[in-house]
């Protein structure tokens, strides 16, 4: 496999990347030519190519942005759990086994939901 890669930023280590299975001599003279080397990298956050070791970290999420993130994952994962509650509370003879299930479920996707999506400190 050909893994060669074209810095386009020394500063940031952005690059170009060009990935074959079987390369000709051609091939490789043309990538050559064209400025590019044998080397390692790794796909940043941001969706580009970077040399290995230099891609950015992504930033840290704001309070506004985790709060937005863990309201979303609450109303698909958490809350059509608490309407099924209700539901069953709401029956003549509710089911205490189900329920308590159901508790005991929510309580862990709430659990997962905040260590997915932690408060950013201060």
């Amino acid at each position: 496999m050909m893994k060669l890669i074209k810095i386009i930023d020394e500063q940031t280590k952005k690059c170009e990347v060009a990935l074959n299975e079987n390369p000709d001599e051609k091939t490789l003279a043309y990538y050559t030519a064209q400025g590019f080397a044998e080397g390692e990298w790794e796909l940043g956050y941001d969706g580009v190519p970077y040399v290995k070791g230099h891609a950015p970290v992504p930033p840290v999420p704001t309070m506004e942005e985790q709060k937005a993130k863990r309201a979303a994952a609450y109303a698909m994962d958490v809350d059509p759990i608490t309407a099924h509650i209700q539901r069953l509370r709401d029956e003549a003879e509710p089911d205490e086994e189900k329920i308590a299930a159901l508790i005991s479920e929510r309580a862990e996707k709430v659990a997962a939901i905040r260590e997915k999506y932690p408060y950013p400190e201060n």
